[in-house]
């Protein structure tokens, strides 16, 4: 399998591409952001309604119509990976992974020999009409086979707040454990990792 990639921090990553039953999921790069910074700013303000913004961190907070929405994501662009999820019959925006990479010295305990292993720390965030109907779980899971199969991420990890109990059950559907001695931690939110 080719991957075209985007580079984070010196840090040169994959896109992400991939499939499911019902979704299509790939990742925005800078260079597409000009063609589909229209469609993409009008659809992430639909998206981001009061509801589905309660959970998210303060730059998503600030996202209230096309123009903002598009400064976010030029800044976002800059700092992770932005991964649309549409429906794969209509091309509906289902929802988004944000994706950032860190590099990880060591896999398994033992020095690195081969090619690099990433860690990668996940948001994700699925539209208010969407959600209820197993397509966050879907995300997640479409997400993890493609690291897995990939062979370049060793880990995922993500976090919620103790009261978006839907959101961790999610990813602890998919694998993901909560972390015991989290020095992260941050006010009410539970972090949870899946090692692949």
């Amino acid at each position: 399998m080719t991957y075209s990639s985007m580079t984070y921090s010196n840090v040169t990553f994959p896109n992400i591409a991939f499939q499911t039953p019902r979704l299509t999921a790939a990742a925005l790069s800078s260079s597409a952001l000009p063609h589909a910074k229209s469609t993409l700013s009008t659809e992430l303000a639909t998206l981001l309604t009061s509801n589905v913004k309660r959970h998210l961190p303060p730059d998503l907070q600030a996202v209230s119509d096309t123009e903002s929405a598009l400064c976010w994501l030029v800044q976002t662009l800059e700092d992770c990976q932005f991964v649309a999820v549409r429906l794969a019959d209509d091309d509906a925006l289902v929802g988004f992974f944000l994706l950032y990479v860190e590099v990880n010295a060591q896999r398994g305990g033992q020095p690195r020999l081969a090619s690099p292993h990433y860690s990668l720390r996940l948001g994700y965030v699925v539209a208010e009409t969407f959600q209820g109907q197993g397509l966050a779980s879907e995300m997640v899971e479409g997400l993890i086979t493609w690291c897995q199969t990939s062979g370049v991420v060793s880990s995922l990890s993500g976090g919620a707040e103790a009261d978006n109990l839907p959101s961790i059950k999610v990813l602890e559907k998919n694998g993901f454990v909560r972390e015991r001695n989290d020095e992260f931690h941050q006010g009410n939110t539970v972090f949870l990792t899946l090692m692949l």
